[in-house]
C-alpha cells in the first residue's frame, strides 16, 4: 500500500509542476500579445499627432483622424481647483501647452502610453476627444483656436 501512495504523490507532483509551467507560458504569451498591441497603437499615435498638428499649423478647418481606436486626443495644461496639471512628457519637451494622443484620458497615461506635441495655442473643446469608430473628423476653428469633434 505504501508503494502505491508514493507513486500517486509523485505523479501528482508532476501534474502540479506541469500546470504551473503551462500557466506561466500562457501568461508570457498574453503579455507579449498585449505589449505588441500597445506598441502598434503607440506607433499609430506617433503618426497621427503630426498629421493633426500640421493641419492646425497650415490653417485647415478640419482633419480626419483614423487611429488608434479608443485612444484620446487631449489638451494640456488643464486647470482644476486653481492647479495646473501637465504631463511630464510635455514639460520635458519645454512646452507651455501641448496636445497629446494617449491611451486613456489621464495625465499619467500620457507619460506612459502617449505622444505629445506643441499645440500652437489651440485648446480642445471639453479637454479631450476620444477616437472612437474611426475615422473621426476634428473641426479646427482657426479664429478662436479651438479644436472640436464634428
Amino acid at each position: 500500500m505504501d508503494d502505491r501512495g508514493f507513486l500517486l504523490a509523485e505523479e501528482t507532483l508532476k501534474i502540479i509542476i506541469a500546470v504551473i509551467a503551462i500557466a506561466f507560458l500562457a501568461y508570457l504569451l498574453v503579455s507579449l500579445y498585449l505589449s505588441t498591441t500597445t506598441s502598434k497603437e503607440l506607433d499609430q499615435a506617433k503618426a497621427s499627432l503630426p498629421f493633426i498638428l500640421n493641419a492646425v499649423k497650415s490653417g485647415e478647418t478640419s482633419v480626419d483622424v483614423y487611429n488608434p481606436n479608443s485612444w484620446w486626443v487631449s489638451y494640456w495644461p488643464r486647470t482644476q481647483y486653481s492647479q495646473s496639471f501637465f504631463p511630464q512628457s510635455c514639460t520635458n519637451l519645454g512646452l507651455q501647452s501641448c496636445i497629446c494622443i494617449c491611451k486613456k484620458d489621464a495625465i499619467d497615461e500620457c507619460d506612459k502610453n502617449g505622444v505629445c506635441g506643441d499645440n500652437s495655442g489651440f485648446i480642445i473643446q471639453g479637454g479631450s476627444i476620444q477616437i472612437e469608430n474611426p475615422p473621426i473628423t476634428l473641426n479646427i476653428d482657426q479664429d478662436n483656436k479651438v479644436i472640436s469633434k464634428k
